[in-house]
């Protein structure tokens, strides 16, 4: 009989334990952050490189295969702040590593993923800090340009 009060207690114990864990994660959770694209990144990078080597178009719909309807190009090291302003409502996406420049993914305003280019070329003929990408875009020597 003891030991069925020892069990007791100290699976009550583990249980109080536990839900004290899930209620300290979900209290701090920030759900309104969104992570790049690692996968975009890499393999947009992995495009421009092709196209430039290959000297073709690079297709940024063949690259992005998910729902989207507008790029915006954003200048490495432009402040939240100013992402904040551009988009019209808080920029909540975790800062990447590599600090290149980003590509954020746009459906009906709304971001739907971004992404940071990783390689040494530069974007040229753009606005800076922020600028829309066309679908096609052309890779010549250092640069990446528009096609047409």
């Amino acid at each position: 009989m003891r030991m069925g009060r020892i069990f007791a207690l100290v699976a009550g114990g583990l249980a109080l334990c536990i839900a004290l864990l899930l209620l300290a994660v979900y209290v701090t959770r920030d759900e309104d952050n969104i992570q790049a694209d690692n996968i975009l990144a890499e393999n947009f990078t992995l495009a421009v490189a092709r196209a430039g080597r290959e000297g073709t178009p690079l297709e940024l719909r063949e690259v992005a295969r998910f729902p989207w309807d507008r790029v915006l190009l954003v200048q490495a090291g432009t402040s939240r702040a100013e992402i904040s302003r551009k988009l019209g409502r808080e920029w909540t996406g975790i800062d990447t590593v590599d600090g290149g420049d980003l590509l954020i993914f746009l459906r009906d305003d709304e971001v739907v993923r971004f992404a940071d280019y990783r390689g040494n070329r530069q974007f040229a003929g753009f606005e800076r800090p922020f600028d829309e990408l066309p679908d096609t875009l052309r890779v010549e020597g250092a640069e990446i340009r528009a096609a047409g």
